[in-house]
This record gives structure tokens, C-alpha cells and sequence, in this order.
């Protein structure tokens, strides 16, 4: 028969329990008491309960006998038998009310307890395992679910099948002491209420209990089990490559990358920027619609009319200067075109609208009839557009500029006599706004479904022409509805405003569009100039990407260090935060000079890298290349 100090070195070598194993021995009635035993009315001149001599055990590593002189608690004395159950027992009345919900009920938990006859023990004797003087009944381990698992393992190892154990919440000495010896069983235990707050016991413990006569047989399945491969603590697989947060990996593929390893995509790089993170360097690109066409001898009406030359000039621009980011965008004019405005064309400036459908007449809006995006116009050959640059599959993001709802309103209308409407005609305002904006819906449903990037432009909206009220009480509403529709639909909007708009930002932001594309301040007195991208980097902190914002008009004509001195102004404010992508203020002019186009990226490619804007590495001068 194995013995207590042995039972209790194999029982710290494969379960390794946090406490000491507690030895459990019911005093029969006239069994001595071991001298060292501490008694607690004696000793500690307190009265105890199970639960607690149990804890002291494990905890202490004390020798502790508790008979019915040191006992307070009337449901563990009941269930040792150290007295009679009362009516208070029988009745249910000890659950009623906290354990049950009637007295009925408590008399069946009652019912359920296992208890020893009235006077068939003489009190409760525990000790550590590897320090019990005594021949056990049983040995109780707490333990945490894992190590109880490993020993119901154990206790299978000979028998197989499965333990049965029964909880009731409550009364768990019961369970450790009573049915175990009742049983001859291991049980495994539940601790109870009691047992948690007077016996101290932790959320993350359980117990098990192992009858004396078990514990070879335990042991032997313990070892048996181990060399079959179960261990504990518990053997985790490990041959695995870990799925790290995607930030993680983020710097993991950067290192790739300089070693030659790997490369970002242009995609890459805007992908980065949405993320909040960032690539090897800042994403870039020019806004550019005409300049596509003449750069590949199209005048800009044959940009703006002939799809497949457009397309084949945007993809060539692509191919050209490799930007990050590839539009399709034609003009600004064809959507009010669509409601019955004329377009004016000319050879060197964006075309624009020369007739206002809505100019002389406000009544003709109820006439106006819903552009059709699949048949009006040259909505159609857009959408063609949309396509054909995403069947292409460039490497970089790829997007569509429509026309939001302001600007069509007020091309529809006139833009001088629209701001007169502000003042006399609010009404009508908010009439001509729900039907661009109903359009605008359904034109960017048409554009999503080629599975392009939507943006709305709205140059107009600019506070250098309305006031932030007037984008508060005109606009902004049905920036977001649309921004909700397409939000719904899990696709993003970006928006475009020309000049001033640092005033109204934290209202773009709050209408929810995930990107805004803005333009440089446009006051005219230099004293009251706002760098629009670094204020708009404090304001937005984080909430919606930016874009912009180099000086657009420079591209006709300027020198390289006043493009590179533009671009490191824009680099050096927004890119240490990331959800940046380098960009210009505007459409860059139709006519723009090729070489200042390429003087632009590369300034971009020079300056944007993140190994300068973070570790101080500068690029040559300009000049000294």
C-alpha cells in the first residue's frame, strides 16, 4: 500500500497543485486526537467550520481535528453528523429564500445532501498529505480545471468510462467528505459558497477527491497517462506560425522589403495610409483628369467625350509616372450636363457650364426629368471608363470623381444666383438639393457596382464662396445622407472642396466621409493664412484620411526646389501621423508642364519616405542630382 509522503511527491510531480494535497480522516467516536492537532475553540479561541480546517490545511500546512466543540457552521455540523438536523433542516428553510425559491424546493436540496448518521463520527481531521500522522480516508486536492482533468484521467486509466460526480452549489463539504466515503469514489467537487468565502477558495480552483483505498491506483494512472503523453502542464502545440497583429507584420514586411525580399505595390501604400500605419513611404499622386488627355495629344474635349481614348490616356499617364493613385475623371460639367446644361469646351481651362437649366426659371426643377446613369448623356461612357480602369488592374487604388449634390445645384442653377437664393428663397435651395441629391445616390450606386472608389467633388461648397452656416444649413444634411447610404453599403466616401475650408472641417467630419480632399487657404490677406492640411491634421486626429495638398497652379510653371519645398512643406505636416496621402490642391491645369509633373513625384519618392521622416535620412538637394 503506497504510503502519504510517497502519494504526495507523485501527486507534486504530475499534477503540481499550487497548495498541499490535504490528507482527510473521520474521527470515529472514542479515536484519539493527535497531540500536535490544533484545536480551534482551544487554540485560536474561535469556533470553525469544515470548509475553513480544509483551507488552514492547505494553506498552513497545519494538523487540525474539528469536532462539534470548535464547529459554528450548522450546515456542515448536519452533514458530518456531529449533530441531528433540525426542522429548520427538514423543513427547508435553511435554502428558502436564498438558495431556493420555496421552502418545497429547499426541502429537496435538503434531501439531496449526503450526510453521516448523527453520531457515527466524532469530529474531522485534517492535515497536509506528505505531513499526516494518520491513515486517511480520502485526499482532497484543489486544484485548477486543468490539473482536475488530469487526475480524472488518472482515475480512468485501469477503469476507462467516466466519473460521475453530482453538484448542488452548496454545502461542498458534504461532497468532499460524505459521498466520497459513502461512494468510494474520486469525486470531483464544485466549490460552494461557503467554501469560497470562508474557506478563501479562488474562482480559478476546483477540487478532487480520492478515496484512500484509490490512491495507488490514482497514482499508477497518473504515471500511466504521462508517458502516454498527457502532461501537465498541460503540452500546447507549437509547431505553428503565428497569425501576429496586422501591425506586427507591417514591419515585417517592411524589413522584407528592404532586403529585396519583397516590394509594396502602390495599393500597398494607400492601404497603409486607410489603416492608420504605413508603407515604405508617403502614397502619392496628382490630381489629374484633362492633363491625362493632353499629355497623349487629345484635346481636352476629346478627353471629356471619346471613352476609349480617355481611357487609353489615363493608363498611359499611369504607366508614365506610376502614382499611387489612378482617377477616372473627366470634368466637372457632366452631370448637370445630364439634367440639360450646356458645356462649354475650351483649349486650355477645365470645360465648365455656359447655359443654367434652372438660371431663369425655378419652376422648371419640377419638370427636370432623373438622369438615367446607363443612358444620359455621357453618364454612360464614364461608368465605360470606371470599367475599363479596373479591368486593367493596375497596382494602385483606383477611384471615381463624381459631382456631388451642391455643385450640381448650383450649376443648375447659376452660382451667383444661387447664393441670392441663401437669402430669398431658402426653401427652394433645400428643394433643388433633395432632387441632386436623389441623383447622386443613384449615380453613385452605378459608379460602386464597377467596383471603383467614389468620390464627390464639390469645389463650390468651399467657404471661400459660401459661408460655414450656409454649408452647415444647406449642404451638410445631404452630405450625410449620402455618406450613411453609401456607409450602409460598406463603401467610403471622399470628398473634394475648393479654397477656404478650414472653418467648416470638423462638420466634413461629422458628415462621415472617410477621406477629404482640400485645397490651400485662399484668403486674401497673407496675415490670416491657415495651412489648411496642418490644421486639418490637429483637427481630424485620426477620424477620416487626408489628401492634398501641394499647389496645383504651380504645375504650369515653377522651379524644382520651390515643387520640393512645396511637397516637404506637406510631407513634414501630416505624414508623421499617417491616414495621409501626398496630393495636390486641385486638379493640376490641363496644360501642365510634363517635367514639373515628374519634378512633383519625385520629390514625393525623395522626400516621403518614412526612413527620413522618421530617422532624420535626407535625401541629396535637388540640385546636387
Amino acid at each position: 500500500m503506497i504510503d502519504a509522503k510517497t502519494a504526495d511527491r507523485e501527486l507534486a510531480t504530475y499534477v503540481r497543485p499550487q497548495t498541499f494535497p490535504v490528507a482527510i480522516r473521520m474521527l470515529r467516536p472514542g479515536e484519539a486526537i493527535p497531540e500536535r492537532a490544533k484545536r480551534p475553540a482551544r487554540d485560536f479561541k474561535k469556533l470553525s467550520m469544515n470548509c475553513q480546517v480544509i483551507d488552514m490545511a492547505r494553506r498552513y500546512g497545519w494538523t487540525i481535528a474539528l469536532t462539534r466543540e470548535d464547529s459554528i457552521c450548522s450546515l456542515g455540523i448536519a452533514a458530518l453528523g456531529l449533530e441531528k438536523p433540525t426542522h429548520l433542516h427538514h423543513s427547508g428553510t435553511l435554502c428558502e429564500g436564498m438558495y431556493t425559491e420555496t421552502k418545497e424546493a429547499g426541502r429537496r436540496s435538503e434531501a439531496a445532501v449526503d450526510a453521516f448518521r448523527p453520531g457515527e463520527y466524532a469530529g474531522l481531521l485534517v492535515a497536509p498529505l506528505d505531513r499526516a500522522t494518520f491513515e486517511p480516508d480520502l485526499v482532497c486536492v484543489y486544484a485548477t480545471p486543468a490539473q482536475v482533468m488530469r487526475l480524472t484521467q488518472a482515475a480512468l486509466w485501469k477503469r476507462g468510462g467516466k466519473l460521475t460526480s453530482s453538484f448542488g452549489g452548496r454545502i461542498d463539504c458534504s461532497e468532499i467528505v460524505v459521498t466520497t466515503m459513502r461512494t468510494g469514489e474520486p469525486q470531483v467537487i464544485l466549490p460552494c459558497s461557503g467554501d469560497r468565502i470562508f474557506g478563501q477558495t479562488q474562482d480559478h480552483e476546483m477540487a478532487f477527491t480520492i478515496p484512500w483505498s484509490r490512491m495507488e491506483e490514482i497514482v499508477e494512472g497518473l504515471r500511466g497517462t504521462h508517458a502516454g503523453g498527457i502532461r501537465y502542464p498541460i503540452t500546447q502545440f507549437m509547431e505553428y506560425e503565428a497569425k501576429l497583429p496586422p501591425r506586427y507584420m507591417e514591419a515585417n514586411r517592411v524589413w522584407d522589403v528592404q532586403h529585396g525580399r519583397a516590394q509594396f505595390t502602390n495599393r500597398d501604400r494607400v492601404v497603409a495610409a486607410y489603416k492608420r500605419s504605413f508603407a515604405d513611404r508617403v502614397p502619392v499622386y496628382p490630381i489629374v483628369a484633362s492633363f491625362a488627355g493632353t499629355l497623349d495629344g487629345l484635346s481636352i474635349e476629346e478627353y471629356c467625350t471619346d471613352v476609349p481614348k480617355a481611357i487609353r490616356a489615363m493608363l498611359n499617364y499611369y504607366e508614365r509616372y506610376q502614382p499611387d493613385v489612378v482617377l477616372a475623371y473627366n470634368d466637372l460639367a457632366k452631370e448637370a450636363e445630364a439634367f440639360g446644361c450646356r458645356v462649354k469646351y475650351s483649349d486650355y481651362v477645365v470645360p465648365s457650364i455656359d447655359r443654367h437649366v434652372l438660371q431663369d426659371d425655378k419652376a422648371k426643377l419640377a419638370q427636370l426629368a432623373m438622369p438615367d446613369p446607363y443612358k444620359t448623356a455621357r453618364l454612360p461612357g464614364f461608368l465605360e471608363q470606371c470599367e475599363a480602369l479596373v479591368r486593367a488592374k493596375p497596382p494602385t487604388a483606383i477611384g471615381a470623381v463624381a459631382v456631388g449634390p451642391w455643385t450640381i445645384a448650383m450649376l443648375l442653377r447659376n452660382p451667383e444666383t444661387m447664393l441670392l437664393d441663401t437669402f430669398e428663397d431658402p426653401r427652394f435651395i433645400h428643394d433643388v438639393m433633395r432632387v441632386t441629391t436623389d441623383f447622386c445616390r443613384l449615380w453613385g450606386e452605378a459608379i460602386v457596382k464597377t467596383g471603383i472608389g467614389l468620390s464627390f467633388s464639390e469645389p463650390t461648397a468651399s467657404i471661400s464662396l459660401i459661408s460655414p452656416d450656409n454649408y452647415r444649413e444647406f449642404v451638410a444634411p445631404y452630405h450625410t445622407e449620402l455618406v450613411e447610404h453609401f456607409k450602409a453599403r460598406k463603401v467610403g466616401v471622399t470628398t473634394h472642396i475648393c479654397g477656404t475650408t478650414y472653418p467648416i472641417f470638423e462638420d466634413v467630419i461629422g458628415c462621415g466621409f472617410s477621406t477629404f480632399s482640400f485645397d490651400l487657404d485662399q484668403q486674401a490677406d497673407p496675415a490670416l493664412h491657415v495651412d489648411q492640411l496642418e490644421r486639418f491634421m490637429e483637427v481630424a486626429r485620426g477620424r477620416a484620411v487626408a489628401i492634398g495638398n501641394v499647389d496645383a497652379t504651380k504645375f504650369e510653371k515653377t522651379t524644382r526646389e520651390a515643387m520640393y519645398a512645396d511637397v516637404r512643406r506637406c510631407v513634414d505636416a501630416a505624414a508623421r501621423h499617417s491616414g495621409f496621402i501626398l496630393s495636390t490642391s486641385c486638379e493640376i491645369p490641363p496644360r501642365s508642364d510634363p517635367e514639373v509633373v515628374r519634378w512633383f513625384m519625385d520629390a514625393a519618392h525623395d522626400l516621403g519616405r518614412y526612413e527620413r521622416i522618421f530617422e532624420g535620412a535626407e535625401p541629396a538637394a535637388p540640385g546636387d542630382r
